[in-house]
């Protein structure tokens, strides 16, 4: 179960819970999804979820440094989509950061390489792209 460990002292409750659902809806496309964050335009974290506490003040590093280079290099892409994404994959673990408009969803996956290979990730980003959308809307009106 995905405990939300930090988050904007402006989100309501209820609000909580419908981001949290959301975030439950990306952990289902991507199993073993242990970390999930959402980033505001200048840099600070809205919603911080883990299952777990281990490396926490680690990932939450490592995901801010790795957002600097996710935006710089979906941004030479040039994509016309609404939503661009990366997955930055390693032996055993893979970081994926989803931008709409200012903000980005990251979250950290356990997956091996070769599990990777057999992964559908079309599939699953397409999904995550119209989740990203329904998180936009919950969050459009919170004051960050």
């Amino acid at each position: 179960m995905t405990n939300c460990n930090r988050s904007n002292a402006a989100i309501a409750p209820k609000l909580m819970k419908q981001v949290q659902v959301k975030l439950k809806e990306v952990q289902q496309l991507f199993p073993i999804t242990t970390n999930s964050l959402i980033i505001d335009k200048n840099g600070e974290i809205i919603v911080e979820t883990m299952q777990n506490n281990l490396g926490q003040k680690e990932l939450s590093n490592t995901i801010h440094q790795l957002k600097t280079y996710a935006i710089s290099f979906v941004s030479t892409l040039q994509e016309k989509d609404d939503c661009s994404h990366i997955h930055i994959r390693g032996e055993k673990n893979m970081f994926s950061f989803y931008i709409v408009r200012d903000s980005i969803l990251a979250f950290f996956t356990q997956m091996d390489f070769e599990a990777g290979k057999k992964f559908n990730f079309q599939q699953a980003d397409d999904k995550v792209k119209l989740i990203c959308q329904d998180l936009l809307h919950l969050l459009a009106n919170t004051k960050i």
